[in-house]
């Protein structure tokens, strides 16, 4: 099956891979909520977002922050709304890939998935049943306090999935943790979008 030949296992990243990422509107609507400017909600929501996928700090502490930040002291049910709102713009699930996923169950692969996210997101996805739902394994950055590129998530994942580094094939969209991923014998590739990708895969 193209790509996967030879391959036991498929560890896929979450945002970009098996989810859309956040549209322009999901951000206007966030920085709405917020009452803020965009392109200054923007900056702040990334500039400590690591701290909250580790599970360094809680999605309130995370929010509040935040808004400090920008002058603003955000009520609870403000935050509480931005909370629900972040968690459901990153819930848009491609169905195509997971189509894929079972494609590679049914010829006797191990999937799993890797990720840097917050526990306010996970615990949505878990919530709804689906997002991980045909995975053997999970492994989620504030479960066990380390996100990508570090290495110790990435061998967490693989001893979750039980698979080799050299018969095991990591998808992410963002370079560094590809490279990450190479550094520890994992066939790794940065993907696009499941339109170009999955013909690759499949070839």
């Amino acid at each position: 099956m193209g790509l996967v030949n030879g391959i036991a296992g498929v560890i896929f990243d979450y945002g970009g891979v098996l989810v859309a990422h956040q549209s322009q509107d999901d951000v206007d609507q966030l920085a709405g909520i917020a009452g803020l400017p965009v392109e200054l909600f923007n900056r702040l929501y990334w500039a400590d977002r690591a701290a909250y996928d580790r599970g360094d700090v809680e999605g309130v502490e995370y929010w509040r922050s935040l808004g400090k930040q920008a002058g603003k002291d955000l009520d609870d049910a403000t935050i509480h709304s931005l909370i629900g709102h972040d968690s459901a713009a990153w819930m848009k699930f491609y169905g195509a890939m997971y189509e894929f996923v079972d494609e590679l169950r049914a010829d006797g692969k191990r999937v799993a998935v890797l990720s840097n996210m917050p526990k306010d997101l996970g615990l949505a996805i878990k919530s709804e049943g689906f997002g991980f739902r045909k995975f053997h394994h999970v492994t989620l950055s504030y479960e066990v306090r380390s996100a990508k590129p570090d290495a110790a998530i990435y061998k967490h994942c693989l001893e979750g999935i039980g698979t080799e580094p050299e018969n095991t094939l990591f998808l992410d969209d963002r370079a560094e943790n590809i490279r990450a991923a190479q550094a520890l014998g994992i066939h790794a590739i940065q993907f696009t979008h499941p339109d170009e990708m999955l013909p690759r895969l499949r070839a």
